[in-house]
């Protein structure tokens, strides 16, 4: 796509626009009623490990700013095997992460126009994904950046009305205060067990940091920019999800949270706004449409670069005039039809599982990175004399940290028995992935197309 076209503001926007998504406004309420006010430390420790994801890939990505990015870095750092697994484990995930959320948009449309069919909403949302990402990266990043705008000033909207309610402008001052982190049972009434199953639910709003990675080339100038985005949007999504949480829970019991709803919803109910109820689910659709927006640049950049790194037919890296690698998107919004189409021929919990599965596995090539970066550190050091370093304290131990929080964080699923369904599924879809290098390399496929 289009290089050295995105400006720093527009980095940072688009990078937001693939981490803030329904997921947040959604599943904000399931982790707060897992774990009671502790859910604090779990997005707390989520924050941390996004961070230090960001930390390496914005390190890699200044020494070497190349079309896949992460794929690219951990072919080069651990070989074939590398940048296959990184590559088909992020496509995947991806798909599935899309199907989830374009009927997620199609349900939340459904709210204003209830007689109309849900596949209906699908199709166009599907179609509008695929025309927005046809139309180039300055284009993609124009239009991301407009919609991340209204998710960011939601959610800091909603955050100075649960400030104002604290303060007692609205609402009940008996009901709400620093009291309620307190009288409900404690800051952790459901005990450990309640932490540990909530951790994942608070990781799951900061997947996304790839698509920044991926959008990184594409920037005016990658080494001077993608530390600044960085910085930025590390402290906007930490501090917004941190904030609003924090003041959520002051306002409403983490028992009252809802888990069927957004509990941003009950918080603004306070308010007795006209329409609240349509306002949120519009900033709740726009939220899950910039996602798979994100998602589906992401994917097709993967595709691309699998292409050209011949795990994968090598078609799917031919561009157009405007360096669009059709191809590749082309072939990402197949399996996004295939992946939608299953969603509504297999059974509710079947499909619940496989797309909680892929949410194992995109955290999965989180470890794959940070092991990349490891041991691809050195290379680029002895590459780069002005080398920039992110991590210039505690390597390699701060890598080694945040791969065992991850799999502490993936390993606590097994406590939640929905949760571990997707994680032994999440191992199946790897190993089935494993499996399917083993037998294209035996066949030579890579060599063949």
């Amino acid at each position: 796509m289009e290089r050295g076209n995105l400006s720093v503001n527009e980095l940072v926007l688009v990078g937001v626009g693939g981490i803030l998504g329904a997921g947040f406004f959604l599943a904000s309420g399931i982790a707060i009623h897992t774990a009671g006010p502790i859910v604090l430390l779990d997005y707390g420790i989520s924050a941390f490990i996004m961070s230090e994801v960001f930390c390496a890939l914005s390190e890699m990505i200044v020494a070497n700013p190349v079309d896949g990015s992460f794929r690219v870095y951990a072919e080069e750092a651990l070989g074939d095997i590398g940048g296959f697994l990184s590559g088909w484990v992020y496509w995947t995930a991806g798909v599935f992460i899309m199907s989830s959320e374009v009927t997620a948009s199609a349900i939340f449309t459904k709210f204003w126009f209830p007689n109309v069919p849900l596949w209906i909403f699908a199709l166009i949302y599907s179609v509008m994904v695929l025309c927005v990402n046809a139309l180039g990266t300055k284009n993609f990043g124009t239009i991301e950046s407009w919609f991340s705008t209204i998710k960011i000033s939601a959610l800091f909207i909603i955050t100075i009305v649960g400030i104002l309610t604290l303060l007692g402008f609205f609402g009940s001052k008996s009901e709400i205060g620093v009291k309620n982190y307190f009288i409900h049972g404690g800051l952790a009434p459901n005990g450990i067990k309640g932490f540990l199953g909530a951790l994942l639910m608070s990781l799951i709003p900061f997947g996304g940091v790839e698509v920044t990675a991926m959008t990184a080339s594409k920037t005016k100038k990658p080494k001077k920019y993608v530390p600044i985005a960085r910085r930025y949007i590390v402290l906007f999504l930490s501090t917004l999800y941190l904030s609003s949480i924090a003041v959520l829970l002051g306002v409403i019991p983490w028992y009252e949270v809802s888990t069927k709803e957004s509990p941003f919803i009950k918080l603004l109910s306070f308010t007795h706004i006209p329409y609240i109820d349509s306002i949120m689910n519009f900033v709740i659709l726009t939220a899950a449409l910039t996602t798979m927006n994100g998602a589906m640049y992401g994917v097709t950049q993967v595709m691309y670069s699998l292409g050209k790194g011949r795990f994968a037919p090598t078609f799917l890296s031919k561009v157009t005039k405007r360096d669009v690698p059709i191809y590749a998107l082309l072939f990402s919004s197949v399996g996004l039809l295939i992946a939608v189409i299953l969603s509504y021929i297999l059974p509710k919990d079947v499909y619940e599982y496989i797309t909680s599965a892929t949410g194992f596995i995109q955290f999965f090539n989180w470890i794959i990175i940070l092991y990349t970066f490891i041991k691809y550190r050195p290379i680029l050091r002895d590459k780069n004399h002005e080398y920039f370093e992110c991590q210039k304290h505690s390597f390699p131990l701060r890598p080694w940290f945040t791969i065992i929080l991850i799999i502490a964080v993936l390993l606590s699923t097994l406590v939640v028995p929905k949760q571990a369904i997707g994680f032994f599924g999440g191992l199946i879809l790897l190993i089935i992935i494993l499996l399917l290098y083993f037998i294209a390399k035996k066949l030579d496929l890579f060599d063949k197309w």
